[in-house]
């Protein structure tokens, strides 16, 4: 698996539409790409907002880091 982000993103949407037109993959496959890279997208929205909240100092000693904590139902 190789690092994500916006750029290459954009640039497998590209890839795709491509493909597609030169009918080299189907519309259920460039669907499933797509669904894909749009939820690859709502992380990256998340991550941004996250960090942004953190930067705030307030909020940052108030907030419980979920992400650090392991959740009762799974094993550590």
């Amino acid at each position: 698996m190789k690092p994500v982000n916006a750029k290459s993103m954009f640039s497998m949407i590209c890839i795709t539409l491509e493909k597609l037109d030169k009918a080299e993959v189907d519309v259920a496959t460039a669907s499933t790409i797509f669904k894909g890279i749009g939820q690859a997208t709502n992380l990256l929205n998340y991550e941004l907002k996250r960090s942004a909240l953190m930067c705030n100092h307030e909020f940052k000693e108030q907030h419980r880091n979920l992400e650090t904590k392991n959740f009762d139902s799974l094993p550590e």
